[in-house]
């Protein structure tokens, strides 16, 4: 989820087979954004959560091929055939199952309008603010995941002054948005850990409007160049022409194949 990039998990889930383990895919990120077909798949197990579907927070699905025997990671009551202790929550499996519901309804529709506001972040910030560059597939990819490196800028700076103004990313995935360590996604698609380190994550919901777009391409620019005025890396650059090494690997004329101007 972290750059968005929809993986081949029907080949993933082959190479597992021939190793004669069971295949799970987490589709946290992708369910109610892209369709889903477990035997189109050929996962054995997968789970997914209410909250990234509209639904309500504390719900979430996992599915299972008949046969796989699963061990609780807790022992308790026999409430859910025994496979987690402790009642279940009805009002959120409800609002859960409805959420669902609709989101099979508004799959393609909710699809298409995000889509739209994505291409416009991916084109659009780009000619607005130079030396950033796209993370993750440029087409392949999840239509609500836009993922960008800003250089000579922290992730955690843009994320703080941005907020200042409503708007809401973060510089990382959801579940590692407080480590400070370079990101292992960034890391194997060895993006330099300098870059690296401006990344921010937007991700768009059913519930965005291209004035939402208009307002973030506006306000971000001002923001990023704020910040580089204030960065001796910028500073280093504008002087030299040349950017600061960040160690072993550096390699910033290649990030993405985009040269300096």
């Amino acid at each position: 989820p972290e750059i968005g990039t929809i993986q081949d998990i029907k080949k993933l889930s082959e190479i597992t087979h021939k190793a004669g383990a069971f295949f799970h895919t987490d589709a946290v990120a992708s369910a109610g954004i892209i369709p889903i077909d477990v035997n189109e798949l050929g996962v054995d197990l997968l789970s997914f959560a209410g909250s990234t579907i509209y639904g309500p927070k504390g719900a979430g699905a996992l599915f299972f091929k008949k046969g796989i025997r699963l061990v609780p990671l807790f022992d308790g009551g026999i409430q859910e055939s025994g496979r987690r202790a402790g009642t279940e929550n009805i009002p959120a499996i409800v609002g859960f199952g409805k959420a669902c519901e609709i989101a099979k309804e508004e799959l393609k529709t909710n699809a298409e309008k995000i889509a739209g506001l994505q291409k416009r972040l991916m084109n659009e910030l780009p000619q607005r603010i130079q030396y950033i560059y796209l993370n993750g597939h440029p087409e392949n990819r999840l239509p609500n995941n836009v993922n960008f490196s800003v250089e000579f800028v922290e992730g955690e700076s843009m994320l703080l002054f941005l907020d200042q103004k409503g708007i809401y990313v973060t510089s990382g995935s959801a579940c590692t948005s407080r480590a400070l360590k370079m990101s292992h996604v960034l890391q194997a698609i060895k993006i330099d850990p300098a870059v690296a380190q401006g990344s921010i994550l937007m991700v768009l919901s059913k519930y965005n409007t291209d004035e939402d777009i208009d307002y973030i391409l506006n306000e971000f620019p001002p923001i990023v160049t704020q910040l580089r005025n204030m960065s001796p890396l910028y500073a280093y650059f504008l002087k030299t022409g040349k950017r600061m090494e960040a160690g072993p690997g550096t390699d910033y004329e290649h990030h993405h194949g985009v040269e300096d101007s």
